[in-house]
């Protein structure tokens, strides 16, 4: 087989490779009714407000807040190799007769992953020698993201913000 020939069947697996992944655009629904948000029948100011402490009673750290905008991170360690970190973002706009609140978490998933190194010497006039030594570092890398698009997540957080804004009546 020719370089050329070589080329093209690379080349050919290539597309056909391509060809076989769906593109994930193609699965947005664009929902009128959407888990992400909520109509309340107070300010945006108020919801927001009400968000934020809704956060942070579940150990959200709000990295940053203004009066309609309010971003957190929350993390988990479900072993000793990995890491998990959620990070929520709200955002409250007025309407007519209230706000809507939007809610938007990502999932992000960290591995520790181990690497060695060795020690070299270079002498230009010997060459190099590689001695038997060296160390072990251990990082986390990130290895997936995504939104989080669990319907009872979401329904969780804003029955949470609605409980704030008006609390249930208390048993006697």
């Amino acid at each position: 087989m020719n370089r050329y020939s070589a080329a093209a069947l690379a080349l050919a697996v290539m597309i056909v490779a391509a060809c076989g992944e769906r593109p994930v655009y193609r699965d947005e629904a664009f929902k009128e009714n959407s888990p992400f948000r909520r109509n309340l029948s107070v300010t945006a100011e108020k919801a927001c407000e009400a968000a934020q402490l809704a956060m942070l009673s579940q150990a959200y750290r709000i990295s940053s807040s203004d009066a309609t905008e309010i971003h957190g991170q929350k993390d988990f360690q479900p072993d000793k190799d990995s890491s998990v970190s959620i990070d929520l973002n709200i955002i409250c706009k007025s309407l007519p007769s209230g706000s809507i609140v939007f809610a938007n978490a990502v999932q992000t998933k960290y591995e520790l992953k181990k690497s060695s190194q060795t020690t070299s010497l270079g002498i230009s006039s010997l060459g190099s020698l590689s001695m038997p030594w060296g160390k072990t570092a251990e990082n986390l890398v990130k290895v997936g993201g995504e939104t989080i698009s669990d319907e009872e997540y979401y329904a969780r957080f804003f029955t949470l913000v609605k409980n704030i804004l008006e609390p249930p009546p208390k048993k006697k």
